[in-house]
């Protein structure tokens, strides 16, 4: 339900550990902020007992006629509306759990408030597509009073252009029932019937009394993990195989007893059938696992650090001397040698369970910087940018949710990426104009936002480029003459 007078900037996420549990409140409620076009306040929502909800989910909800994403802003131990407690809509499901955090939730708020952008805005730029899906209503042709379980295809569209064809249906009514007819499926987003026909939904409204066509709402298409059949072996015993399954087992303990099912088809050239039996029989388990989706790079030798020359080495330790926030300009030209200290400073990072978040202007640089990165750290190296697949980002996306240590590389959206133990922000070619976001809303400029979160995450932000912004060069000289009670901006 909707509530009067709030102002979303100024609110504060409960911590994610806070939680309701079923045994101790039966009757449940949340307040979210609700993925709809023309509405900035808060709805409460009842939680249904088998649901676990926390402050910081991203859930689906009953909202009018749709099912929308939503965000769970607060849980209650009692409605704040007046409204009987049983007129509350409940959830639907929980989409993903525990992505907002206190600092990232400010930060989302600051820019919503700084650049005059509804938080909703805010927060689909920060999610990955598909998190916040949105049902959408469609109509589907259904078997007309005329037709018959015993009639045939032919009877069936006699009947059916018969009726589209009566006087007793109104010229829209008809041109709606020949949309569907001339669909193979008869079915239709209630949108596109909009787009097609003139005040389409009074022939709607006159079908679904005739009974000649049905109205149901498709849920939101959100991403979801990809998943894949794997095969392990465990048995080993195999008197009861045929000569067949005995060779798929023997190849299945060379492969070291774990393998995709798709590649152990190809191998042994067999059925999915075979292996079907090989489980009943007990030697085998079949299970479907999660395939991660991921920017696909080719195998690099492993690089090892090299020797600095003093400039590099100055700069190095003036990062690393760094307690908390501060702004550190790291000037130097093209081939100087930033990137050796840029991986230089990461590297001890990454070995006390701290990330790296390392922003370029353009996509078309991340190959060339993502290669360097990945020859000195592996697989700690994740990309997060537009060109990648819905899949990919959904899936790195998730990967930096379970706070393991990581390098990620992106361009100026990826100043949202939601790692959890940020040690440093990297803005490589600080200066260019491509970290300045034109449109559509947010029109957000990376550069503050990342000043923003390296305050609230209490870490440094360095700014490199051969050519610093005047705004950079000024902050520095300000801060170089007002000592260490500047804004805590310093060169390199």
């Amino acid at each position: 339900m909707y509530i009067n007078g709030i102002n979303l900037p100024n609110f504060v996420v409960s911590e994610s550990g806070e939680s309701y549990q079923s045994n101790k409140s039966p009757n449940r409620w949340v307040e979210v902020l609700v993925d709809c076009p023309g509405n900035s306040g808060l709805f409460t929502y009842r939680l249904p007992l088998h649901l676990e909800i926390k402050a910081g989910d991203i859930l689906s909800v009953p909202f009018g006629a749709q099912q929308l994403g939503a965000i769970a802003i607060r849980l209650l131990s009692e409605p704040n509306i007046d409204l009987p407690p049983e007129k509350i809509r409940e959830v639907e499901d929980i989409v993903s759990k525990g992505f907002f955090k206190s600092t990232y939730w400010e930060l989302l708020n600051r820019v919503a408030a700084y650049y005059y952008t509804p938080l909703i805005q805010v927060i689909r730029v920060a999610l990955p597509p598909g998190l916040l899906g949105r049902s959408q209503r469609r109509i589907r042709l259904l078997r007309t009073a005329q037709d018959s379980e015993t009639k045939t295809q032919k009877d069936k569209l006699s009947s059916t252009q018969l009726l589209s064809s009566s006087p007793f249906i109104s010229p829209t009514a008809q041109q709606i029932l020949g949309l569907l007819q001339a669909q193979s499926a008869g079915d239709y987003s209630f949108a596109y019937l909009q787009q097609k026909v003139k005040s389409a939904y009074r022939g709607v409204r006159e079908l679904l009394r005739l009974g000649l066509v049905e109205s149901y709402l498709e849920p939101p298409r959100t991403t979801r993990p990809k998943l894949q059949k794997a095969v392990t072996l465990i048995g080993t015993i195999d008197r009861d195989l045929t000569i067949r399954q005995r060779e798929i087992l023997e190849v299945l303990r060379r492969l070291g007893g774990e393998v995709w099912q798709k590649e152990l088809l190809q191998i042994c050239n067999t059925s999915s059938s075979i292996l079907k039996t090989m489980a009943e029989k007990g030697y085998i388990v079949i299970d479907e696992r999660e395939v991660l989706r991921s920017e696909q790079s080719s195998t690099l030798a492993q690089d090892e650090p090299k020797s600095l020359n003093v400039a590099q080495t100055n700069a190095l330790a003036s990062i690393q001397a760094l307690d908390g926030f501060a702004q550190v300009l790291l000037h130097g030209i093209t081939g100087s040698g930033k990137t050796e200290v840029y991986l230089q400073a990461i590297a001890p990072l990454l070995k006390v369970g701290k990330s790296a978040l390392v922003l370029v202007p353009e996509i078309g640089l991340t190959p060339q910087l993502t290669d360097r990165f990945r020859a000195r750290f592996g697989n700690k190296v994740s990309v997060y940018h537009s060109a990648l697949s819905e899949g990919e980002r959904y899936d790195t996306w998730r990967q930096m949710l379970t706070g393991e240590p990581q390098v990620v590389i992106g361009t100026r959206s990826a100043i949202f990426a939601p790692l959890p133990n940020l040690g440093l922000i990297v803005l490589d070619e600080e200066h260019d104009s491509s970290f300045k976001q034109d449109s559509p809303i947010p029109t957000y400029h990376a550069r503050t936002v990342a000043q923003w979160r390296a305050e609230l995450e209490n870490c440094p932000l360095v700014l490199g480029s051969a050519t610093p912004s005047l705004e950079s060069w000024v902050s520095v000289k300000r801060q170089g003459s007002r000592g260490a009670e500047g804004q805590g901006s310093r060169g390199a």
